[in-house]
This record gives structure tokens, sequence and C-alpha cells, in this order.
């Protein structure tokens, strides 16, 4: 499966932990972003401060302050090491983009900051990951054909044929073991934009237990 590195943006805007308040509202709006990352003086990503972390200055009631501390302080922060969410919640760039559904899933943000080592290389979103359903039908059968099929497992078109309509790839055929089975399964559904592998092979022999 592709990468977050090939789908995600690269070169996020970032700010030091003392970027002002004001700064860092310009920056959102103007660059139609909903979040920077917050460095500190190594270059480390140490926290994100979102369009959702500055609405608390807009309160007129003091008391969900005083239910919660962590609000409180946003509402009268003044630079991004007051005013960001940390730790932030991050992915590797060679993770897979199965991965990277999971930590969205499970963390409940809106974005990934990518991370090569320590250095902030890009940013995910999900609309990225959603981006890649939109890949064509003929791209996709071309990688399933020629990709996995040929040079990954030595099928030919003489004995297994694919069809893909609205990203769901049906596979038809016969392979010679019932074990060759799965493994056709498995690395056509880890390719990017497929929505669901339908096997329908059949084998000449049964090698399972």
């Amino acid at each position: 499966m592709n990468a977050v590195s090939s789908v995600m943006t690269t070169d996020p805007i970032t700010v030091p932990l003392q970027t002002p308040f004001k700064d860092i509202a310009e920056l959102l709006t103007g660059n139609g972003i909903s979040a920077v990352g917050v460095l500190d003086k190594t270059g480390a990503l140490v926290g994100v401060v979102s369009e959702a972390d500055l609405l608390p200055h807009l309160w007129e009631d003091v008391k969900p302050r005083r239910r919660d501390r962590r609000l409180a302080r946003k509402a009268t922060a003044c630079v991004a090491k007051d005013l960001m969410t940390s730790p932030a919640v991050t992915i590797e760039a060679d993770a897979t983009l199965a991965a990277a559904a999971a930590r969205f899933a499970h963390s409940g943000v809106r974005r990934l900051f990518v991370l090569s080592g320590r250095r902030v290389v890009g940013v995910l979103s999900r609309r990225d990951l959603v981006a890649v359903f939109c890949r064509g039908d003929a791209d996709l059968e071309r990688e399933v054909t020629q990709g996995v099929l040929r040079e990954k497992l030595d099928l030919g078109p003489d004995r297994v044929r694919v069809e893909v309509r609205a990203g769901v790839v049906t596979i038809v055929g016969r392979v010679e073991r019932r074990s060759d089975i799965d493994p056709v399964t498995r690395l056509v559904a880890e390719l990017s934009g497929v929505v669901e592998v339908r096997n329908r092979l059949d084998y000449v022999w049964n090698d399972g237990s």
C-alpha cells in the first residue's frame, strides 16, 4: 500500500513556542489551514495550535473556564506555548495509509503531522485519505494486472482476469494451489483506491489441511 508520504501535504506551516496569538490567527486564515505545528528550539514538534484552540478567547461566560482548567488557560493565552494542544498526534512518513486511517479513527483529530525521525515533513488530513478512493478504475486495473498479478505473483491473463468497477476489484480464473488464493486478496486489498476485493479464483489442487 502507498505510504503516507505519497499523499501528504509537504512543507507544513509551523511556528516557534513564542509566536503571538494574532500571528497564528493570521497564518490560519491567510493560508486556509486549520492548524499549525509548534516547534521547540531544537526543531522538534511539541504541540499543535488549531482553530479550536483559539476560540476560547471569544467566550463571554466565565463559568466554562472554571470547569475546565485547560480551556481556561487557552482563553487567556497569548502565545503558541500556552495555546497549543500537546502532545501532537503524529504519524511516520513511511507508515501505511491503513495505519493513518486507524490513527484518525482512534484519535478523533482532523489532521496528523507527519514525521521523518524527529523532523516534521508534512501534514495529512482526512480528506487526503478520502481522495485516494477517487483513483480511476482503469489505472487501478492496470496496477492489479501488472503490478500484483504478473510481477509479484507471476499470474498472466491466460490464468487470471481482472475487472474494476467503482473501486471494486473482481478477480476470476484458476491458480495451481488453494494456498495461492489468499495472497492475491491481501496484495490487491493493500493498493490505494481499492474499495473491495471479490476474489473468485478457483484452484487445481487443495494443498491446505
